[in-house]
């Protein structure tokens, strides 16, 4: 497998892995992408039968498109439903992205809105592929001889390639409860500088078990090394980054950017920078192919421009809704960064309001049985003449009665979204927990 070439460390106190890049004025950035563009269109269209097929169909051959303006007036969509279509036509397992002899990591999707798709991975790794984690990690403050915690699922991809690059050393742990005793030992002994990645729900069971006295070591002894702690899968609710805080850990949020990338904050936390270099993204209107205003809510859809090394998509509508801005950062990055919002598919209307799952999430938060934030509307249809909750509750909190903890989210929820009284379903939170993948809960279910 192809290994990510070791940046030039620059000095440890310069908070940019590689200022040439991330402090690139945005016309010289909007012209680098422009020139990489060909190069990664070619390739796709030869190593890609997905795309291929699907640019033939359109009439469109790869070196037709010169500039940035060509290519998103004339490349079609694509998005996960139309690569499980062709999985399934084909029996392609990785959906036509790549074929397997040019694939060096296999990874995937989470599943939460539909079967996981397989992301296929390429060789031939350099630091304009792969640097957006060890920029990352960079500002965080990993340094060469540094010790990092992985934390991941059993599709770990090569993120581990991460740490090589800067110099420092992997420690491998399954994102699970029972790994915590492991972990909790190889940090107090290995020193770790980052943590990648925790989730909500694994940081609400590292609270109970604390609790119960389950846990061999004292937190705040097993993050003290910690310059940060990256957290993925979905927004950190009130309560985990309260005791995350209060263990002595810095969150730092860390999301997916339409499966060709992640982007993730820094030590300002005003939003998460992506490394355009890698990567084209687009924010346009979710109903439509327009782009939005900087600012506004849009879909995020992603091209890389790595595709040899990356996830090969082009165009790829990711369903993600976030907002963006491509001001300059205090941190003194030039490139884009991302306020996630929502997923698309996640949207209910009710009494003519849009809701989504964060405006019903820190009022669930708010009410002591259901402060861990467990939770899931149950959707009839995009519009619904009431709105539907499933709420995970503990009663031991402070011992009220279930009907008086409905009746409590039932009033806020209404007053606060300005709708009619909501149906509230309690349920444990077991019970949700057990719904998703380990990281994230199914925020949206069909009934």
């Amino acid at each position: 497998m192809g290994q990510l070439a070791k940046f030039e460390i620059p000095e440890s106190r310069d908070r940019m892995l590689d200022r040439s890049m991330e402090a690139m004025d945005r016309s010289d950035l909007l012209a680098y992408q422009e020139q990489r563009l060909p190069e990664a269109l070619a390739y796709v269209e030869s190593h890609s039968p997905f795309f291929a097929e699907t640019w033939k169909a359109a009439g469109l051959r790869a070196d037709e498109v010169s500039s940035l303006a060509d290519f998103c007036e004339r490349v079609p969509f694509v998005d996960k439903d139309t690569i499980r279509a062709y999985r399934g036509d084909r029996r392609d397992s990785l959906g036509g992205l790549r074929r397997m002899e040019h694939v060096a990591t296999l990874s995937s999707s989470t599943g939460t809105t539909g079967d996981p798709l397989v992301l296929p991975s390429g060789y031939g790794y350099g630091p304009t592929d792969g640097g957006g984690l060890a920029r990352d990690w960079w500002e965080i403050g990993v340094r060469p001889g540094d010790a990092v915690a992985f934390m991941l699922f059993t599709f770990r991809g090569a993120a581990w390639l991460t740490a090589h690059a800067l110099g420092a050393s992997c420690a491998l742990f399954d994102h699970h409860p029972a790994e915590f005793a492991r972990w909790s030992r190889a940090s107090v002994e290995l020193q770790p500088t980052l943590l990648y990645l925790l989730s909500g729900p694994l940081i609400m069971a590292m609270a109970y078990m604390e609790e119960a006295g389950l846990l061999s070591c004292d937190l705040t002894e097993v993050f003290a090394s910690y310059r940060g702690v990256v957290i993925g899968g979905e927004p950190l609710g009130a309560r985990a980054r309260a005791d995350l805080e209060r263990w002595g850990g810095e969150p730092f949020l860390h999301t997916a950017v339409g499966d060709v990338g992640s982007a993730t904050e820094c030590r300002e936390h005003d939003g998460l920078h992506l490394s355009e270099d890698s990567m084209f993204v687009e924010i346009l209107d979710p109903q439509g192919t327009e782009p939005v205003r900087e600012g506004d809510v849009g879909e995020l859809v992603a091209t890389t421009l790595v595709p040899r090394s990356a996830n090969p998509l082009i165009r790829f509508r990711s369903e993600d809704l976030v907002r963006a801005s491509t001001a300059p950062c205090r941190c003194g990055r030039t490139g884009m960064r991302l306020w996630p919002v929502g997923r698309k598919g996640d949207e209910v209307v009710v009494d003519g309001r849009s809701i989504l799952p964060m405006d019903v999430w820190q009022i669930v938060e708010a009410v002591p049985e259901s402060t861990a934030g467990y939770f899931q509307i149950v959707r009839t249809g995009r519009s619904m003449p009431q709105l539907k909750v499933r709420v995970g509750f503990d009663p031991g909190e402070t011992g009220r009665a279930a009907v008086a903890v409905r009746a409590d989210l039932t009033e806020t929820i209404a007053s606060v979204l300005g709708i009619a009284a909501p149906d509230i379903e309690l349920v444990d939170n077991e019970v949700l927990l057990r719904q998703g993948p380990p990281h994230k809960i199914p925020r949206v279910v069909s009934s």
